[in-house]
Parts: C-alpha cells; sequence; structure tokens
C-alpha cells in the first residue's frame, strides 16, 4: 500500500474528506480533514470517532446497529430515491448521501433524483460522485465541468466526488483530479479557492503572447484566493471585457502595457518585460496581496 506523507498541508483547495475505503491512515490527520471509510474497515476501528462509515445501500444502513452520531454516508440509486426508504430517513440529520452513475447520460439521470429529491423536501447533503474511464485529461475536464455543472449551477449538489483512469486505464494523477474539482466548485460558484483569471480569445489586434504571458501572470498570483486578474490583447476591447476583474493586464502597443485597478487606469504604457512585476505591485499597493505558503 501507498505510504501518506508525514504530514498532510491544509490550503484552500485541500479536500474536505478523505475516502481510505478499507486502508489505514499512517498519520495523524489535521482537525479539518475527514476521513470517510468503508463500514467493516470502521466498525474494526478502536476510536470510532475519528473517522465517519460508508454504507453501500440504504437497507445496509437501516439494519445496521452501528451507525456514527456524527455523519454517515450512504450510496444513494435511481431506485432507491424513489422508494419510501428515502423518506423513512429523511429525518436522520447524520445523513450524507452519495449520489453515482454508470449511465453514459448520467447527468440527466442524477437531475432527476435531485427533482424527486426536492419533491419529497429531502434537506440531507448529496454528493454527486462520477467516474470517467479511458478518457483524455481534455476530455476527463470536459465531461466532469459538464456533467457536474450543469447541476451546480442549478442549485444541485452538495458535494462533488470525482475519479477516473487515463487511456492507459491507469488512475488520474490525485493533484490533477484535485485542481479539476475545484475549477469545476469555482466556475460554478460553489466554492471559491483560487485567484481567477479573464482572458480574450486574443485577435490580429494581440500584440503579445497571450498564452504565455498568462502562464507568467499565473505562476506569480494563483494563491490570491478569490482574487480576479483579467489579461487582455488590445487596448480597444479589452477594458470592456475586463470590466468586472479586481486587476487588468492590457495590450496597449507594442511592448506596452496598461495597468487596471477595476475599471481605473493606474499605469499607462508600462514596457512589456517590467509589467508582471508592476502588475504584482499594483496587487500590494490595493491590499490584494498575501504572500504565498510554502510547502
Amino acid at each position: 500500500m501507498k505510504k501518506f506523507p508525514a504530514k498532510w498541508n491544509m490550503t484552500d483547495q485541500a479536500s474536505d474528506f478523505l475516502f481510505i475505503g478499507n486502508n489505514d491512515i499512517a498519520f495523524e490527520p489535521p482537525t479539518a480533514l475527514k476521513v470517510i471509510y468503508n463500514f467493516e474497515k470502521w466498525l474494526s476501528l478502536e476510536d470510532r470517532t475519528k473517522g465517519f462509515p460508508f454504507f453501500s445501500s440504504i437497507e445496509h444502513y437501516i439494519t445496521s446497529k452501528d451507525k456514527s452520531f456524527v455523519l454517515n454516508f450512504i450510496e444513494m440509486n435511481q431506485r432507491f430515491a424513489f422508494s419510501d426508504l428515502l423518506s423513512a430517513i429523511a429525518n436522520d440529520e447524520t445523513v450524507v448521501f452519495v449520489l453515482p452513475t454508470d449511465n453514459l447520460h448520467g447527468m440527466a439521470e442524477q437531475r432527476r433524483v435531485f427533482l424527486e429529491v426536492l419533491t419529497k423536501i429531502i434537506k440531507n447533503p448529496v454528493i454527486i460522485k462520477r467516474t470517467y474511464e479511458k478518457v483524455t485529461e481534455d476530455n476527463f475536464r470536459l465531461y466532469a465541468s459538464t456533467d457536474f455543472g450543469a447541476l451546480l449551477i442549478d442549485g444541485f449538489g452538495d458535494g462533488i466526488w470525482l475519479t477516473g483512469k487515463n487511456q492507459s486505464n491507469n488512475n488520474f494523477e490525485k493533484g490533477f483530479i484535485n485542481r479539476t474539482c475545484f475549477g469545476i466548485l469555482q466556475a460554478a460558484r460553489t466554492r471559491i479557492s483560487k485567484t481567477e483569471y479573464i482572458a480574450c480569445p486574443s485577435c490580429g489586434r494581440t500584440l503579445f503572447d497571450l498564452v504565455e504571458v498568462t502562464n507568467k501572470i499565473r505562476k506569480r498570483t494563483e494563491h490570491l484566493k478569490g482574487v480576479k486578474i483579467a489579461i487582455m490583447g488590445c487596448i480597444v476591447n479589452g477594458p470592456g471585457e475586463m470590466a468586472d476583474a479586481d486587476f487588468g493586464y492590457v495590450g496597449s502597443g507594442l511592448n506596452k502595457i496598461t495597468l487596471y485597478h477595476g475599471k481605473e487606469i493606474v499605469r499607462r504604457n508600462v514596457n512589456s518585460d517590467n509589467a508582471v512585476d508592476e502588475l504584482i505591485e499594483i496587487i500590494r499597493e490595493k491590499g490584494s496581496w498575501i504572500e504565498p505558503v510554502k510547502i
């Protein structure tokens, strides 16, 4: 079994729950990190307050004499959602439902379940779970964003649980999955955890490499939670397209950049070689800068 690191660094993009199934955790998790075990593994723990059980079915939960007095995670399928069992445990405040699907068009299936939950006035939290297999990284992001995002922006779902395998049938790297999850949550305005970037698609008026500059700015500023930074190619459309941003980096001529705070021009015609440094300086001056955490 792969060992966990001796320390677990909690950041704004750290998961709230860690599902480890039947495995053991090799370190004392921080208070903010909650651990979920398969029911049988949780049952064997010397101190069951150290984690929460995951029940594979509602029937299993109802018939079990052993439950957590804090949280119990229960897998819910479409059949269960339309049964009387759902209403039978709806008043149990310890219950958190996990809603998976194997349907190719699973988003529609999960939406139908949420509508039934809404109709029955079920207020228990529901975690949306999806798995994508043998897909490229780009398709993984695309499918997950479409399926989760369509539900989240309509107010369905209290959390997401995402797994996947690449075209070689190997699990995607956990950091990649984590970034994908938090990107979806931020785009759906469900949870703000990082900097937000607004960039134009580029056109003939763009006189710098938009992708290169955006990556350079992101590398320096991606730890600024909730800050919106716009990178625009030209002075013609840029100011209008970046109107909602906190800070703006806008091309104003060959090797010249104009920097904004909100809609206000702060510095004009800055040499492009120095523009990123001066953008950071403006962010500092306006009180939005924090030093990145060294891990």
